[in-house]
């Protein structure tokens, strides 16, 4: 997968771009607050329809502006190339286009194009706040399962509803049975118990990654463990397979074919010892059927004190990811070295993730890591994505490259809203690209022949 074209209007402070990026690695180098993030940011946005930086979507048009437009020619392996549009208008509201055919719903972007964005803002995932790690996982998973999305978003609205309730409940003390909570903890059950699901399956496979991963950045030293924190007590292991089971009737988003087939590529590939094990509790219930049992359980016991507190205390919205360290949490005793390697070795299994489910690499997208990275760290990233897949890189000086990675990279300057492609320097590449072919070692078998 990647980008063959990208075309900027009236977004960030780019009134217009036109760029033409090459295959492998892109980098985009100049001095601060020029663009360069601004052009990973509407890759990210057609990725994921949401803003990398902005509070508001409004905030990404162009100053004086009424509507920002990012326009992407997209070349997949997979499913044949397709052309996508995202237009954000000044309410916040925002318009897709795909193949020049405006869709009805934004999330029909999702999965039609696939970016992974690492920087320094990511830091957060692993030093910040819970509700920093649930928006990680509420992005990333909707990149590759629409029904989460419409889960989400039903589940989001059911629940202010539900604290309205309970606050005034705990306003104007009533029986329960009268403010109709009952109908509303359904509501919340439905929802709530496949984005439980969703988000325990997607670690679940995430966190054996990422660990492979950031075992080679520390050259084996050190072992990152992912655990996930949901506030609801899961069923137990046993009662629970390893592989996500959706229930789906006709009311709802059905599973893409694409994720269908992944899930029983997935069951294909699992040894039986481990889809099965002989200490397995066998259930009639699917896990999301399970979930939503202990969901419903849990929420009676809580009743009384989310009617004493007025707001509800169980569920996605209170769900976290632990991350350890050779056993230590390193938000709280990892080192800023180690906490930036943790969420690399994240974003790097999120790659891998991703290009496992769709079957093609994804684009990679990084913000200024040669500044961010210790001179290891940077040689393992650098050697990890290059011939792996598109990569657009934005820093302030080429100096940190190696020699071999400017001479296959394409260079853009970037100053001032304007993105300069580096011509001299395509040209100085292609010259140590052949100066190199040429001074190639004679092989053994040229060896002889020039000896004879």
């Amino acid at each position: 997968m990647r980008v063959r074209y990208l075309k900027l209007n009236q977004f960030r402070n780019y009134p217009s771009l036109e760029l033409h990026p090459g295959e492998g690695v892109n980098i985009l180098y100049g001095q601060n607050a020029q663009g360069k993030t601004n052009v990973l940011e509407a890759l990210s946005l057609l990725a994921t329809t949401r803003s990398l930086r902005a509070s508001r979507e409004s905030e990404l048009i162009f100053r004086g502006g009424d509507v920002a437009r990012v326009m992407a020619d997209v070349v997949r392996e997979c499913q044949g190339d397709v052309d996508l549009e995202v237009s954000v208008f000044q309410t916040d509201k925002k318009e897709v286009k795909i193949n020049g055919s405006k869709r009805g719903r934004v999330v029909d972007i999702l999965g039609q194009f696939n970016a992974v964005f690492f920087g320094s803002i990511d830091l957060v995932i692993v030093m910040g706040e819970p509700a920093d790690r649930r928006h990680y996982l509420n992005i990333e998973i909707s990149q590759i399962s629409p029904r989460y999305v419409y889960d989400l978003g039903h589940y989001k609205r059911v629940l202010a509803q539900r604290n309205r309730l309970l606050k005034e409940l705990r306003d104007r003390p009533r029986p329960p049975k009268e403010l109709g909570l009952d109908v509303w903890n359904e509501q919340l059950i439905n929802y709530g118990a496949p984005i439980i699901e969703k988000r325990r399956f997607y670690l679940e496979r995430l966190a054996p990654l990422a660990n492979q991963v950031h075992r080679a950045l520390t050259d084996g030293k050190e072992n990152l463990e992912i655990r996930y924190l949901p506030s609801v007590r899961l069923p137990k292991p046993a009662e629970l397979s390893t592989l996500s089971t959706a229930v789906v009737d006709n009311s709802m988003i059905r599973e893409t074919n694409r994720e269908t087939q992944y899930l029983t590529e997935i069951q294909d590939a699992t040894p039986a010892s481990e889809s099965a094990p002989q200490t397995r509790v066998e259930s009639p219930l699917s896990d999301t059927e399970a979930i939503a049992a202990a969901f419903r359980e849990q929420m009676a016991e809580m009743g009384l004190e989310e009617a004493r507190r007025g707001v509800t205390l169980l569920g996605p919205q209170r769900d976290d990811i632990g991350f350890f360290i050779d056993g230590a949490e390193t938000r709280l005793y990892g080192s800023q070295g180690q906490q930036r390697t943790a969420t690399l070795a994240l974003k790097l299994a999120e790659f891998q993730l991703i290009q496992d489910y769709v079957g093609e690499p994804p684009v990679m997208l990084l913000d200024d890591v040669m500044s961010d990275l210790d001179d290891n760290r940077r040689a393992h990233l650098l050697e990890w994505v290059r011939r792996r897949c598109q990569t657009f890189i934005t820093c302030t000086s080429l100096r940190p490259f190696p020699k071999e990675i400017l001479a296959e990279a394409t260079t853009f300057q970037v100053a001032n809203g304007v993105v300069t492609p580096d011509v001299r320097r395509k040209t100085r590449n292609s010259r140590i690209l052949a100066e190199k072919e040429a001074n190639k070692p004679e092989t053994a078998s040229e060896s002889v022949e020039i000896a004879s």
